[in-house]
């Protein structure tokens, strides 16, 4: 390694948050990255959208793997997480979204400050953004950000699904960037077009400057120093430390920020005492509060194929058809409030119409149309044929706002162990009544003209009977136990409001800081990367801000 062990600011995992961190700290301050997987922001696999799950071989997007999980079947759940400069900006699907001001309320409230409202974080969501269509309103949008975003695609079964979206009572939403996303709009993705037929992948230090960044890459944090209840920097997995004159930022993601805080004797006594690490600060929501996005994906035949409705669109395939995911619609749904506020009941009497999920304008489950079958599991191999076929096109249901509570606990001190990860999905009611009901309004949805003279029917896994509407809700529900999944956007292990305070610091002591996914306190009704790269502007901000930087 270099010679040079000391800068005025440490950030450990050089992830989607924490690239933004340093290259914007780096600007007036030396910074140290440190990442544990590789620095290879130019591997194809990375660049090309449609690569991404090559990533598993290249040893960047990795397998963290939960705990059996009691209401799915007993399975052993798939925790896909990057582990590379970029970290997952470097392999997800790049949708691009904003959840209702509704839920930046309540994330403000928890962690007690405006700053994290709708208002408060829009600057920041704007200063991020290049946005594709530059008629856009530029009271929400940004226009020369970083981060180049790409829609607009017009796909052959575009007024298909318009059409039946909005017999179901979902129409068209022209601008859900702007605090209701509730509606129909256009999947919008960070991509930037290359080509009239190529767009390539806008990960974090792909668009970031990292150019006066020290980054050191394929590098484990064994835990973070402490003197005199300050940060003082971080030692190695070899043995040596980075020193850190201000500050060090934790932003290892979901699982292994709240890992590395209790490796570093930050966390419930319990759970260190269990591995003999001494305390440094009793804080009991560190690895607690764990939330994801559980999703059923469903498989739907098409009557004639030869129309060209699903990849590779033949006879109908226009170039621009390469810039992105196969999908023209994201559709934000609300739960009708009488059965949702019945079903929250059932987990806890005592609830009232104060709950945070029975607050206007937010959106509960979306539904998505891709037009090929994604990525179908061993028990769909038999019927579909392959992904690019064009016989088939998938339904995602789509559950936002979890009320299920997991865990991140150690399995050692060894910080290159994958924690213990126990997501606990679909463990109330309320998860259970959120899920069911966005499936079965998809299964409306396919039965809906002039979508359904397009299907034959759904394409069932082995063993299991087609759905419908008329199905049953146990039938329903036994399908999501054996098939569910997430989409892989864990969150809350390292809350703001209980572990950090509305700077981001770690409470308890000085000099630490924490920025990623783990600090929200309360699920947004989106995808979250939009937010994540929005709070690791206003993160980089405030602690630029408060070490003197004017």
């Amino acid at each position: 390694m270099s010679k040079e062990t000391t800068f005025d600011f440490v950030v450990v995992g050089g992830g989607t948050a924490g690239v933004v961190v340093a290259s914007r700290l780096s600007q007036k301050f030396s910074v140290a990255l440190v990442e544990a997987g590789p620095n290879d922001i130019l591997n194809p696999h990375i660049t090309d959208p449609k690569s991404f799950l090559m990533l598993i071989g290249d040893g960047i997007l990795m397998d963290y793997s939960s705990v059996p999980q009691s209401h799915c079947d007993n399975r052993n759940m798939t925790q896909f997480a990057g582990r590379a400069v970029s970290g997952s900006s470097a392999a997800n699907m790049g949708v691009w979204t904003r959840a209702s001001k509704t839920d930046y309320e309540v994330i403000a409230e928890k962690a007690g400050h405006r700053r994290f409202t709708f208002e408060g974080l829009l600057p920041y969501f704007k200063r991020t953004e290049h946005f594709w269509d530059t008629a856009a309103d530029p009271k929400y949008h940004g226009f020369d950000g970083p981060i180049h975003t790409t829609a607009g695609r017009k796909y052959p079964m575009r007024n298909i699904l318009q059409q039946s979206f909005s017999a179901r009572g979902v129409e068209t939403n022209p601008e859900p960037s702007d605090g209701d996303p509730t509606g129909l709009s256009a999947v919008c993705q960070n991509f930037r077009i290359t080509s009239s037929s190529d767009s390539t992948r806008q990960h974090s230090a792909r668009v970031y400057d990292l150019s006066r960044v020290h980054v050191l890459a394929s590098t484990f944090v064994r835990k973070v120093m402490f003197q005199e209840g300050r940060a003082t920097g971080v030692e190695l997995l070899d043995g040596n430390q980075l020193l850190a004159r201000r500050e060090v930022i934790i932003s290892c993601g979901a699982y292994k920020t709240p890992q590395l805080l209790m490796l570093s004797g930050i966390g419930p006594l319990l759970e260190l005492s269990k591995h003999f690490i001494p305390q440094v600060v009793d804080s009991p929501e560190v690895g607690r509060n764990l939330f994801d996005h559980n999703s059923l994906v469903q498989y739907y035949q098409l009557r004639r194929p030869e129309k060209g409705f699903a990849l590779p669109f033949t006879g109908t395939a226009k170039p621009e058809y390469g810039q992105g995911a196969p999908s023209d619609f994201i559709a934000f749904q609300a739960l009708p409030t009488p059965d949702l506020k019945a079903a929250l009941a059932a987990d806890d009497p005592t609830i009232d119409d104060l709950h945070p999920h029975l607050r206007p304008k937010r959106c509960h489950h979306i539904s998505m149309v891709f037009y090929n079958p994604l990525i179908a599991p061993p028990d769909y191999s038999s019927h579909l044929g392959g992904p690019l076929d064009g016989t088939h096109i998938a339904l995602i249901s789509l559950l936002l706002l979890p009320t299920s509570r997991g865990s991140i606990t150690l399995p050692s001190t060894d910080p290159t162990a994958h924690p213990i990860i126990d997501p606990n999905y679909l463990s109330t009611s309320a998860d259970r009544y959120s899920l069911r009901t966005a499936v079965r309004r998809n299964l409306q949805l396919a039965e809906t003209e002039p979508l359904a003279s397009e299907l034959v029917a759904e394409t069932p896994p082995d063993g299991f009977p087609a759905l419908t509407s008329r199905s049953s809700d146990e039938e329903i529900d036994a399908r999501i136990s054996k098939f569910c999944g997430t989409i892989y956007h864990a969150q809350g292990t390292a809350a703001l409001g209980t572990v950090l305070d509305a700077e981001f610091r770690v409470k308890g002591v000085k000099g630490l800081r924490v920025c990623d996914a783990s600090v929200l306190p309360e699920a947004v009704g989106a995808m979250p990367q939009a937010t994540i790269y929005a709070l690791a502007e206003l993160a980089a901000e405030l602690i630029g801000t408060e070490n003197g930087d004017e």
